[in-house]
C-alpha cells in the first residue's frame, strides 16, 4: 500500500450525483467486550504496587471507545453530509447487514462502508469481501461503496511518537549514539497470507525518521504471523545493540490481545534479556488523528462517487 490511500467504490457516478447528498456511512470496527480493566491494559505490566502509573490514559474499554469514536467521526463529516453508524463484526450490533438496513430505512441509498481497522489483514480484506457481497446481495436498492483501513499515514505516525512520549523521559526514552532505544511496534496479529505489513514497514520507517539518531524502530505482530515478538526482540538486541526497549501496542484499546500477546510477549523479552531495560505505551485509545484519517477515507469514496464532493 502507498500514501496515496485508495479506495474502492461500486455503482454508477452520474447516479450517485442525481441523488440525495446525504450518505450512510458504516464505521465498521472488529469488536470485542473487553478491555473494562486496568489489568488488561500496559499499566498493570511490571507494575508491583498496583497503583496505576502516572501516564495512564484511563483508557475506555472497546465498546465505550468505538462509541465516541463514531460520535467523534459524525462531527467530522457532519449532520448535513453523513448519517454515520458504528458497526462491529463480531460482538457488538449491530453487525454490517443491520447497519446497512438501518441506514437505508432512513432513505439513504448511498451507503460508504470505512473499515475502522489498523491492517490489512484477514477481516480487511477476505472478510471484508464476504460482508459487502452480502450485504449488497439483501439490499439491491442501495449502492455500497468501501474504503480502505486506516493503513499508513503520517499522521499515524504523530500519534505514535506521541504515546511514546506518555511515558515521559526516563533514561529508557534517551537515545544517543551509545545508548540507542529500540522501539517495538506492535499490531495484532494476522496470518502473513492475509498481510505482508508492507504497510506497518512504511509506518515504522516514518516513525523513526522522526525520532532521529539514537533509536531503531522494529515492527512485530502479537500473534500468528511474522515477524513475531521475539524475532522482532532479537533484532533490536543483537544486530542494533539497544539498551532499552519500548513498546508500543498498535492496538485501541485494552483487552485480551494487548494483556495475553501484547504484554506476555514482553514478560518473555525481558526474562530473555534481563539486562535490557523495558517499558509499554499506552495503546492508541480515541484520538483525533485517527478519526481524520477514518474521515479522508470516506472523502475520498464520495469524490469517486460524485467527482468534486471529495475534495
Amino acid at each position: 500500500m502507498t500514501e496515496s490511500n485508495q479506495s474502492h467504490v461500486t455503482g454508477n457516478g452520474d447516479q450517485a450525483q442525481s441523488r440525495s447528498e446525504k450518505w450512510g456511512v458504516v464505521f465498521l470496527c472488529h469488536g470485542s467486550q473487553r478491555g473494562t480493566s486496568p489489568a488488561e491494559c500496559s499499566c498493570s505490566w511490571n507494575n508491583g504496587t498496583g497503583d496505576l502509573p502516572s501516564w495512564c490514559r484511563h483508557c475506555p474499554s472497546t465498546p465505550e471507545g468505538l462509541g465516541k469514536a463514531a460520535q467523534k467521526l459524525q462531527s467530522i463529516l457532519t449532520d448535513d453530509q453523513a448519517s454515520v453508524l458504528l458497526s462491529c463484526l463480531e460482538f457488538i450490533e449491530p453487525h454490517p447487514e443491520q447497519a446497512v438496513r438501518q441506514l437505508a430505512g432512513q432513505g439513504l441509498e448511498q451507503i460508504v462502508v470505512i473499515p475502522y481497522l489498523l491492517g490489512h489483514g484477514k477481516h480487511a480484506t477476505l472478510e471484508m469481501d464476504e460482508v459487502l457481497d452480502d450485504v449488497r446481495a439483501q439490499n439491491p436498492e442501495v449502492e455500497v461503496c468501501l474504503t480502505e483501513g486506516l493503513g499508513s499515514d503520517p499522521r499515524l505516525a504523530d500519534l505514535i511518537l506521541e504515546r511514546i512520549r506518555d511515558l515521559g523521559s526516563g533514561a529508557e526514552l534517551q537515545g544517543s549514539v551509545d545508548e540507542k532505544v529500540g522501539i517495538l511496534l506492535v499490531k495484532a496479529g494476522t496470518r502473513t497470507q492475509y498481510d505482508d505489513c508492507q504497510w506497518f514497514e512504511e509506518l515504522a520507517q516514518m516513525v523513526e525518521n522522526r525520532l532521529g539518531s539514537g533509536y531503531t524502530v522494529a515492527i512485530a505482530q502479537s500473534h500468528y504471523g511474522d515477524p513475531t515478538m521475539d524475532a522482532a526482540g532479537e533484532l533490536l538486541v543483537k544486530e542494533h545493540g539497544v539498551s532499552s526497549i519500548v513498546c508500543v501496542p498498535y492496538i485501541f484499546f485494552p483487552g485480551m490481545i494487548l494483556s495475553r500477546n501484547v504484554l506476555g510477549g514482553m514478560d518473555s523479552l525481558q526474562e530473555r534479556y534481563p539486562d535490557i531495560r523495558m517499558s509499554v505505551t499506552p495503546p492508541l485509545g480515541v484520538d483525533n488523528r485517527l478519526l481524520a484519517v477514518a474521515a479522508d477515507r470516506v472523502q475520498e469514496a464520495w469524490g469517486k462517487q460524485a467527482p468534486g464532493r471529495g475534495s
